[in-house]
């Protein structure tokens, strides 16, 4: 003769498969999966123009706002100027020295501002958070650049807990 489940018995193994069901959807929730959103937060950067060496005499001013993505290595940029000692010729970021991202479509004088994007190398991205990428702009009366302004991280963005406090980037 087969006996029968009680009410309250039936309804302890119903809260015993709803727990078990929640429990292994949060045991799935493991660090790789946050990590991965993590690591696509944008990091935001900055930097102010100065004169690109001692020799320069400038009053030119400017900045550089950008933000870069370490999951596509995607760096967008908004870079204004204005008071250059004569017109615009060349722009460009600097890897410290040479040349990683030449900017084109921008205007031809003392004032102005440009917005692009370019795509970073992991050298590039990881030279990017060491403070060693910086935009220049070159002018006829400074070939070798008037103005320069090093890209920093700014002090709003979050960290990044899941890994040690940042991505690396």
């Amino acid at each position: 003769m087969k006996a029968k489940n009680s009410p309250l018995k039936v309804k302890s193994q119903i809260v015993i498969v709803i727990f078990l069901f929640l429990f292994s959807g949060l045991i799935s929730c493991n660090d790789d999966d946050s990590s991965d959103m993590e690591s696509s937060q944008k990091i935001a950067y900055s930097g102010t123009f100065v004169k690109s060496s001692e020799s320069v005499s400038t009053s030119a001013t400017g900045s550089v706002k950008a933000t870069f993505d370490p999951a596509t290595l995607k760096l967008s940029y908004t870079i204004t100027w204005s008071g250059l000692g004569s017109d615009a010729a060349s722009m460009h970021f600097h890897n410290e020295a040479p040349v990683i991202i030449e900017i084109t479509g921008f205007s031809n004088t003392t004032s102005g501002t440009i917005s692009g994007s370019a795509t970073l190398s992991s050298q590039q991205a990881t030279d990017l958070a060491s403070g060693k990428i910086y935009a220049q702009i070159h002018t006829p009366d400074y070939p070798s650049g008037e103005v320069l302004a090093t890209l920093t991280k700014d002090s709003s963005t979050p960290s990044n807990p899941g890994n040690g406090g940042g991505s690396g980037y």
